[in-house]
């Protein structure tokens, strides 16, 4: 906890001056099995500007099967023609089951009446002392607007060596008042998942969440989510997460 606390303490004089927003929440998940329970504490920050620009950053200090870990990402995007632009980048200082690096980028496009088109590739680096890996993630999207609803359905495949494996999401969002939100959506597939020491493990998910964020008085809004998932016959993980938003 102290890694992402002095994180924060650093990063929020400076969000507070440049970004549009800022969250702070904690999440937990308990799984089957007697396993540790999973925890997560996140800061993020993101400014928008016009036609889609966007630049953000987080850090993360989370807990996994009694193994701690920290890192952080940065990511940007921008109009680019009749398309919108991203790339992201991750490091860990620690790595035990996050990667140790990853980087990506991903374009989208409005195709009209309220439809969005997106694909993106993502690399991440796995290392131990004994063994490294590097998997690739590819994916495409399509999402629509219309009203105070939108509903988007996403596809990805992950490549590690000769091996493939893949997935894919629903998911159906109503937005009200001031910047609210709730939503639902549902995964499955087959997923590869860090185990650490630079372990990979291939295996069936099946999962749902319900999410959303409700605003409060002034510019502060609760963001929350629950969710279960189901990994194969390895365990069932179901938590929770709750934060606090600030608009700038």
């Amino acid at each position: 906890m102290r890694h992402a606390l002095a994180a924060i303490a650093l990063l929020l004089p400076l969000a507070a001056r440049a970004t549009g927003n800022v969250e702070l929440s904690q999440g937990a998940d308990q799984l089957s099995g007697g396993r540790a329970a999973w925890r997560a504490t996140v800061f993020q920050a993101a400014w928008k500007g016009e036609r889609g620009a966007a630049i953000g950053a987080g850090v993360r200090e989370l807990s996994r099967f009694s193994r701690d870990d920290v890192d952080g990402v940065v990511w940007a995007q921008a109009p680019l023609g009749d398309f919108v632009v991203g790339v992201e980048g991750s490091a860990s200082p620690t790595w035990r089951f996050v990667p140790r690096w990853a980087v990506g980028g991903r374009i989208e496009r409005g195709l009209g009446a309220g439809w969005i088109a997106s694909a993106g590739m993502r690399a991440a680096r796995y290392e131990s002392e004994l063994t490294s890996s590097t998997p690739l993630f590819a994916s495409a999207g399509l999402e629509r607007y219309w009203g105070r609803w939108r509903a988007a359905a996403t596809t990805m495949a992950v490549g590690l060596g000769n091996s493939w494996s893949g997935g894919g999401r629903l998911a159906l969002d109503l937005f009200y008042g001031n910047d609210g939100r709730v939503g639902v959506s549902a995964a499955a597939g087959r997923e590869l998942e860090s185990l650490g020491e630079g372990q990979l493990l291939r295996s069936d998910v099946l999962g749902a969440a319900i999410a959303g964020a409700h605003p409060l008085r002034g510019a502060w809004a609760v963001t929350w989510e629950l969710s279960g998932q189901r990994q194969g016959v390895l365990y069932t993980r179901i938590g929770g997460r709750l934060g606090l938003r600030r608009a700038f």
